[in-house]
């Protein structure tokens, strides 16, 4: 059953803009009529402005009101084959989706070996996710460089103990010489269980994207930044359902029901693999969202 919708506005927020991280900028134009611009990739091709009629008074609620679903109402009609081309796509989860390209080109690893391979690599920049992230340490740390060539990775995990992280993973984030990206949103929740501030080197891929390709008002989520980092024709990528018994794994420990892990191996294969690819699905959709702004000539961020 197709859901409904209070406004044209709402129709286009979320029933189109939301679903797929698409973003929608109102404003209007020197004739005062309303017009919203909605982009959805990178790039002046993956966008247009669409103008109404409406000449609505902008400096009162009620004229904001009318102009935005008038605005609207004309970008559904003119997205409609848009929106189509992209709704028809089948789904399929990130694992489905990248998960044989990870197990090939990414090469998992902790402890001491792990990290003296990261320092090795020599790394600019390390892709990061927690998981556990409502406790200081968290219970997961996963960090993800990129190789010389392109086509192989690693990703180092740690299990911090409750007496904090370890020596190399300190100075790892504390290193204003290697840029740390994360996926993490307006809450920042995995920078603080690590002890980033402000002040240190990182950016975050919602950022980027939103400088990319406009600002929506809710997070966009690792799933749909990696669609638009790279769009394909055939399928269109979605969060796995299954990553719920991963988020309750950990919520548990954080959460005290169960104690802090010892190691790795207290991880089920599955859950773990998990938490090693959302590290490497932010590197991706950097690399992703970074080749497309040096095609179109953008800055990474504004």
């Amino acid at each position: 059953m197709a859901p409904s919708f209070n406004s044209p506005k709402q129709e286009l927020e979320q029933g189109i803009c939301g679903q797929h991280g698409w973003s929608s900028r109102y404003f209007q134009d020197p004739s005062s009529r309303w017009c919203v611009e909605v982009r959805w990739g990178v790039g002046p091709r993956n966008g247009h402005v669409f103008v109404s009629d409406d000449v609505s008074d902008g400096a009162s609620k009620a004229g904001v009101k009318k102009g935005h679903a008038a605005a609207a109402a004309v970008a559904i009609a003119g997205l409609r084959d848009i929106v189509h081309e992209a709704n028809s796509k089948p789904t399929q989860t990130i694992e489905k989706a990248f998960g044989a390209q990870f197990d090939l080109t990414c090469f998992v690893m902790s402890g001491p070996e792990g990290w003296a391979k990261l320092w090795e690599m020599n790394p600019t920049e390390v892709f990061v996710d927690v998981e556990g992230n409502q406790v200081t340490p968290p219970v997961l740390v996963q960090v993800c460089v990129s190789g010389k060539q392109h086509d192989r990775s690693l990703c180092l995990l740690e299990v911090p103990n409750i007496h904090g992280l370890s020596d190399d993973m300190r100075r790892l984030l504390g290193d204003q010489s290697i840029t740390k990206v994360f996926c993490d949103g307006t809450s920042g929740a995995d920078r603080r269980s690590l002890g980033i501030d402000d002040s240190d080197n990182y950016v975050d891929l919602e950022d980027i994207t939103s400088s990319l390709v406009g600002a929506t008002g809710v997070n966009r989520g690792l799933a749909r930044i990696m669609n638009l980092a790279w769009p394909n024709p055939a399928v269109r990528a979605t969060k796995d359902t299954r990553d719920k018994e991963s988020v309750l794994f950990f919520a548990a420990i954080e959460q005290g029901k169960k104690p802090r892990l010892k190691g790795l191996d207290e991880i089920p294969d599955r859950i773990r693999r998990y938490a090693a690819m959302d590290a490497w699905c932010t590197m991706m959709a950097y690399r992703g969202l970074r080749q497309q702004a040096q095609h179109e000539g953008l800055p990474m961020t504004e």
